[in-house]
């Protein structure tokens, strides 16, 4: 992915936009392959296919059903790699991100035919949908940048307050790790999740970092503290691998939850 030439202090909002615009200047290969180091824009979309297939759909298929009835939300949807396998998987999608080039995006998914779509641009804090709207909420390689704590927990408030009763979430943020990322050793990585709650005294760690770079890590036992306190249900609890398919074997750098919130759920459509 691309990554800022110098430490961002000026709130990740403001950098990820400049950086952004910097890469939508450059052409569509450029563009598009920024979110996630992909080659080109071809590239980008066939690995989000599979990023998608294996970070979120495996390990939302036992808690969904009916998936041709819901919609689905995306925190962060960078250039659509993940919300056009989204949008063969589910009614309807929304994306939600920070930046101004949602218009590319959408020429880019209408490219692929996907017709089932909503884009909005958000402030990098909130959600722009009603209330018990949406049906699932996943996120992957983003909640690792929000650079404040304060702003994960409200992504999780945010999450829990657009999901319908009985949605189900699947969110991804950064891990502290000492000896397995990029390794396929699960010892490593029991020892690496053992102790990450010692390594971060608080529960997480604030980083000083390039815009795409993580600067913000969250131990899972303090996340799955958080979602049960706001409400939630954890239902498994994830860690992300290196590259899919090819580094299936390897650590990555996330953490994951799969989250439900309580309740009987009921339908509706999102309207532009």
């Amino acid at each position: 992915m691309g990554i800022g030439k110098d430490i961002e202090r000026r709130g990740h909002v403001v950098g990820f936009r400049e950086e952004i615009a910097n890469a939508a200047g450059q052409g569509d290969d450029y563009f598009f392959g920024w979110f996630d180091n992909g080659k080109d824009k071809e590239s980008s979309f066939i690995r989000g296919h599979w990023d998608f297939m294996f970070h979120i759909a495996l390990p939302m298929a036992p808690y969904m059903a009916n998936p041709e009835d819901k919609v689905a939300l995306e925190i962060g949807h960078g250039g659509g790699r993940l919300l056009a396998a989204a949008s063969r998987s589910f009614r309807q999608v929304i994306g939600t991100d920070i930046h101004n080039h949602n218009a590319q995006v959408v020429e880019a998914l209408r490219e692929r035919g996907v017709c089932n779509s909503l884009l909005f641009k958000t402030d990098g804090t909130t959600l722009p949908v009603p209330s018990n709207a949406i049906d699932c909420v996943y996120s992957f390689i983003v909640l690792q940048h929000v650079e404040k704590f304060s702003v994960f927990k409200r992504y999780l408030e945010e999450t829990y307050r657009v999901l319908r009763p009985e949605g189900v979430a699947v969110l991804y943020f950064g891990r502290k790790y000492g000896w397995s990322f990029n390794r396929s050793s699960r010892w490593l990585y029991l020892a690496d999740r053992f102790t990450e709650r010692f390594r971060l005294g608080r529960g997480f760690e604030e980083l000083p970092a390039r815009v795409n770079g993580t600067n913000l890590k969250v131990s899972l036992s303090h996340a799955s503290d958080l979602a049960i306190a706001m409400g939630f249900s954890v239902l498994h609890t994830l860690v992300s691998r290196r590259r899919v398919p090819d580094g299936i074997a390897r650590y990555g750098g996330q953490n994951g939850m799969v989250l439900r919130k309580p309740g009987a759920s009921s339908d509706r459509r999102i309207k532009a």
